[in-house]
């Protein structure tokens, strides 16, 4: 990337990293797809047809803007349970260093080659997805479909208007929905939305039931769910590829 491109997508990244804290405040759910979207947006008209630039600036901004909010979170635990902000500071420079080797290594172990990445046991849709935006611009903006690119003006002035209407009418702010959450359920998957509001729904009504039990136990269960789940497919990969993974590493 040229110097000046990559000067910029960092001034972006600074911008969306509060975004995404933002969202991340509200949902519990860091957008890292939808920043580098607008990152991808941006260099498709300033590098038209340069793929890697195209993919590197989307890469600078949603990485930050997932540190950020990711910190963040680490930060708000760490204040509920009294933690120290200075040490958990140092703990997260620490972790810098130990997680790039254990994700690279894990990454390797898990993914044999870039051609299962798509397959069923690899779908990897964030990256589909960064792929198809980046083909797409590949020839600017031009090249997109007048539908597309009235969908991209419509998303982002509903985003503005849902985000204004809570400061232009504060006392019916808990009636209005969040443009975060409205826009994260058009980027899942349907059933992760339908998940959510069973979730919810449940969790509302222990809270009217049982409002003690349901302080206690709503997040736990909530988050032991979401990462038995995400062990549990990690498992079934070590399962089904363990001794090709061992051979691979050996050298057979």
């Amino acid at each position: 990337m040229p110097y000046w491109q990559s000067t910029l997508a960092v001034i972006l990244s600074f911008f969306l990293a509060l975004v995404a804290c933002r969202i991340t405040g509200e949902t519990d759910t860091t957008p890292i797809g939808a920043m580098g979207k607008v990152t991808q947006l941006t260099f498709g008209v300033l590098n038209p047809g340069n793929i890697n630039v195209n993919l590197m600036s989307a890469n600078i901004t949603a990485s930050a803007a997932a540190s950020s909010a990711d910190l963040l979170t680490d930060l708000k635990s760490g204040y509920l349970l009294g933690a120290n902000p200075r040490k958990q500071f140092i703990a997260q420079f620490a972790g810098i260093f130990v997680g790039t080797l254990v994700t690279v290594f894990a990454f390797a172990a898990l993914v044999p080659n870039a051609s299962v990445l798509g397959s069923e046991q690899f779908p990897a849709p964030a990256a589909q997805t960064w792929a198809a935006v980046a083909k797409a611009l590949s020839k600017g903006l031009e090249a997109l479909e007048p539908v597309k690119v009235w969908s991209i003006i419509i998303g982002g002035a509903l985003g503005i208007v849902l985000s204004v209407l809570p400061m232009a009418f504060p006392k019916q702010q808990k009636y209005l929905p969040s443009a975060a959450a409205f826009g994260l359920a058009w980027v899942f998957d349907w059933y992760y939305s339908l998940l959510f509001l069973i979730g919810a729904i449940i969790a509302e009504v222990l809270q009217k039931k049982s409002p003690k039990n349901a302080e206690e136990f709503t997040f736990p269960v909530a988050s032991g769910i979401i990462a038995g789940g995400s062990l549990m497919g990690v498992i079934l990969i070590f399962w089904e590829n363990g001794p090709e993974m061992i051979k691979r590493f050996l050298g057979h």
